[in-house]
């Protein structure tokens, strides 16, 4: 069997090349920008199923690394459950940018009402929906959330750009259950559900704190995610996954209350490149 033929079928910034057997697709490899991020561009590679370990994964790879200018870092998502993905990632090598363990809720169980019941609002503050703040303070307060917790993976563009990617943002979150904790008439704690549905049809939840020094943050975030997941029981939601990462301030001491769950746990690594 001749070995697939690697072809360049890049277009408008996203650098993709693609494996050909015959007139057959058997693998693709992409590195799409990172928009708000600057020279970095996230990454995959994807082989048939039947035809892994023929040496067309690193074919691929290899062919990307080559198409993508040096100085840009390409990195990836691995779920750990796709051990496939995993293994090849640690055959080409990588350093881990972050790691999100992904703990995931049945909110309309016992054990998490009686864990949303334990979470007061902290005095002098109250939780309401997203709705019920300007549109202006909401974006602020995302925009503030975005740097910090992105300016601890890698450069930034900056807090304009920010700004001006996440105007509009009240039309992508799902009011009906996304949450913010006030306090003193200022947004200390978020809990978001965006309305697009994700592909596999799990609801996520981010959640943290505006300002990465937020006092109190631990259990102003909790507050907030207590709301949004009773919210979502009453929608009668048996599946709810978290994001975050193992690095955030506040939201890994409120997974250490949580009850017993299954999580989904990702790490986001920065693929190793070629030297040039």
């Amino acid at each position: 069997m001749a070995f697939p033929e690697i072809r360049d079928v890049s277009a408008d910034g996203v650098v993709r090349v693609e494996a050909w057997d015959a007139d057959a697709l058997v693998g693709h490899a992409t590195a799409r920008p990172v928009q708000l991020f600057e020279c970095e561009r996230f990454c995959e590679v994807q082989v048939n199923s039947a035809r892994r370990r023929e040496g067309i994964g690193t074919a691929l790879w290899t062919a990307l690394d080559e198409a993508v200018p040096p100085e840009e870092a390409l990195v990836c998502r691995l779920l750990h459950a796709d051990t496939d993905a995993v293994g090849f990632a640690a055959s080409i090598g990588h350093d881990l940018v972050e790691l999100c363990p992904a703990p995931q809720a049945d909110p309309v169980t016992a054990a998490w009402a009686a864990w949303c019941a334990d979470q007061p609002v902290p005095d002098g503050s109250v939780a309401v929906g997203t709705d019920g703040v300007p549109e202006a303070d909401l974006e602020e307060a995302w925009v503030d959330y975005y740097v910090w917790a992105h300016e601890m993976i890698g450069p930034l563009r900056p807090r304009a750009d920010v700004a001006a990617a996440s105007a509009g943002l009240g039309t992508y979150v799902d009011h009906g259950v996304s949450s913010v904790v006030l306090r003193g008439g200022r947004v200390v704690a978020l809990s978001l559900v965006f309305s697009e549905p994700a592909e596999d049809g799990i609801v996520r939840v981010l959640a943290e704190t505006p300002r990465v020094d937020e006092p109190d943050g631990q259990h102003l975030v909790a507050a907030a995610l207590a709301r949004t997941l009773t919210l979502l029981a009453s929608r009668g939601v048996r599946v709810v996954e978290m994001e975050g990462r193992t690095f955030d301030p506040h939201l890994p001491a409120v997974f250490a209350t949580f009850p017993p769950h299954d999580s989904n746990p990702m790490s986001v690594v920065r693929m190793h490149r070629a030297a040039r």
